[in-house]
């Protein structure tokens, strides 16, 4: 809208002759184009599903990961405590005793057999 104290304006331009029209096809557009879906990963933070949290389905039954995950900590904290238990005197003291018995078993089963009269001591698996 203009006002009587505004400067003239000058006209718009018109389009160029050059340009083709809105309305008609693009060169090549009758040609199918060729797409497929992308599945975008969610964006924003996801909350973690109930067998995520519990480590149970929704039916009681543990899952895989649940299992896996207890039986790796429970085999690592045997390893832990058996090394450490090794590295203190009271478990150095114990597996010298564990030794000496075994010897001493050992001795025994064999004096057996020769009051048995068993020739020798079958081989060790």
């Amino acid at each position: 809208m203009t006002h009587p104290g505004d400067p003239a304006q000058p006209p718009a331009p018109e389009p160029t002759p050059t340009e083709p029209a809105a309305t008609e096809p693009a060169p090549g557009a009758s040609e199918p184009i060729e797409a497929e879906f992308v599945d975008l990963p969610p964006s924003g933070p996801v909350a973690p599903s109930y067998e995520q949290v519990t480590g149970y389905t929704t039916a009681g039954v543990p899952t895989f990961d649940h299992v896996r995950e207890k039986i790796e900590r429970r085999t690592t904290t045997a390893l832990g405590a058996e090394e450490l238990a090794h590295g203190t005197s009271a478990g150095r003291d114990a597996a010298r005793a564990f030794e000496e018995r075994e010897k001493a078993a050992k001795a025994k089963l064999d004096e057996i057999r020769r009051s048995l009269g068993s020739p020798a001591a079958p081989p060790e698996a």
